[in-house]
This record gives C-alpha cells, structure tokens and sequence, in this order.
C-alpha cells in the first residue's frame, strides 16, 4: 500500500502554458486545419529540458510544463528560444486566401511583437507578412521566446494564447452554362439569382455568348459584387428561363458551390473570378 501511495505522490502534473492557433475567414468555424506544425531538433531538446509537454492541435499548439519542477535554476532566467516549423499542406489554399498568388513563400512570427494576441499588425495577416523564397510551399517559423520578464509558465496561472489569422480571397462569381444548340440560341432568357430573395447578397449582370475552347458554344453569367471564399454556402444560388412574357419560369435548376480549385485572376477584369462549368 505504501509503495501505491509513494507512486501517486510522484506522478508529474501538467498546466497549460501556452496555446496558439491559426484562424481563417474561409472556413466558417473559423479554425484553419491547413498547417502542420513541428518543433526543430534543439527545441525538442530545450523542451524536455524545460520539462514541457507540445502537443498538435487541429489548428494550432500548445504547451504544457511540468507544474513541479523548480524553475530557480539560472538557466531559466536567461532568455530562451523554442523555433517551430510549419507547412501549408492544402494544395488550394493561395486560390482562396487573401495573399500573394504565388506558389511558395515565407513567414515568421514572433510572441515578443505580440499585437495583445495577434502576432501580427492589422486583422489579417497582409502581404507584408510574406516573404518570397525559392523554397516550394509556403512555410514558415512560430517563434516562441521565454523571457525573464515574462517567463512560458504564464502570470498567475493564466496561459498565454495567441494567434494568426489570414483573410478570405475576394472573388467575382462566374457561371459557365453549356448544352444543346437550342438552349445556346435562347441564352439570353437566362438568369442567376440567389434562391432567397430576401437575403441576397450577390447579383449577376446579364448572359454573355462566349465560345469554349473546343469550339462549342456557352454563355457566361458574371456576379456584380466580389464576395469572400468560403468553404460553405448559406444561400443556394439558382438558374432559371423564362417562359415567355407574363408566365411563369419553365426551368429551374439548383447550381453548384463555388470551389477553390476555380479561382483564377482575370486581367479583363482586373480581378480574381472563381468559374464554375454547369451543364444545362
């Protein structure tokens, strides 16, 4: 019995240091799961040092120490810096994030530039905050600093969180119909709408004949606003023809979400479209 006792008493107890996430106006939650997070070979040595726990979460880290262990030791009164790695690891993420469309890039974030939480100035993260490299991907570097000052095991028990937040993609909407030669010569009866008219948020300007790649013929809806990316959409949007003057709509079909994988800038327009193809 005594030696369960004496085994208790030694179990180590953990509290949370510090949690940090990344957020994303693309995704309705708000949670970004995109990045991986992974601390180098002398942070891992520094951390089992400092008798910290890391663990991953689904947007972010977080660190918890070992609430035992005697902090008096001088090393611990010095400045010290936990380096964490992290990657990009969905392939569409530039197309609907409001940075540089290009296909690699840097960033570096700080907790000793803290903005209160945000390790960034402004709502979201800018161009500013990204550094072209040679390097494919977008990758970058979560400093953490423990400072005498302000030392990883928190100000009165509390834990440290903080954040980084990137903006959705504005884009323009646009709807690419195909189908039988009878459908392209009455196009212009078309229209796109919301399906709630109460709420709208978007309209679209008038059907415009183009012509496909493969020679076939299609017209093209555009939306007049831009409006943010997002992973879901509240508002259905439709298609519909008219019958004729005074009567009602003969057709009616339900069009597809628009998807990251179609987001493209369009110089005619001086802006990025998102096209989506539907097959009447």
């Amino acid at each position: 019995m005594e030696g369960i006792k004496q085994s208790y008493r030694n179990i180590t107890q953990y509290g949370l240091s510090l949690r940090f996430f990344v957020l994303h106006d693309y995704y309705v939650n708000g949670w970004c799961p995109d990045f991986s997070f992974q601390p180098t070979a002398e942070t891992l040595e520094k951390l089992r040092n400092f008798r910290f726990k890391y663990r991953n979460l689904e947007n972010g880290i977080e660190l918890a120490l070992d609430m035992h262990h005697d902090f008096s030791n001088p090393i611990f009164q010095q400045e010290q810096i936990f380096n964490f790695t992290f990657r990009n690891n969905n392939p569409f993420f530039l197309q609907f994030t409001d940075m540089p469309f290009v296909s690699s890039g840097m960033m570096l974030f700080d907790t000793s530039e803290a903005h209160g939480e945000s390790l960034h100035e402004g709502n979201t993260i800018q161009a500013q905050h990204f550094m072209k490299t040679g390097k494919d991907g977008l990758n970058g570097v979560l400093r953490v600093r423990h400072q005498p000052a302000k030392p990883l095991w928190g100000e009165g028990g509390k834990p440290y969180q903080y954040y980084i937040r990137f903006g959705a993609r504005k884009v323009k909407l646009r709807y690419i119909f195909y189908g039988t030669k009878d459908l392209m010569d009455i196009f212009s009866k078309f229209i796109v709408e919301e399906s709630d008219n109460m709420h709208k948020i978007v309209t679209f300007g008038s059907p415009n004949l183009i012509q496909l790649k493969n020679g076939e013929p299609a017209f093209e809806c555009t939306s007049e606003q831009e409006i943010a990316m997002k992973n879901l959409w509240n508002n259905p949007l439709i298609v519909k023809r008219e019958k004729g003057n005074g009567t009602p709509f003969d057709y009616r079909k339900t069009l597809p979400y628009p998807k990251p994988d179609g987001v493209k800038y369009d110089e005619t327009i001086n802006g990025f479209v998102t096209e989506i193809f539907v097959k009447l």
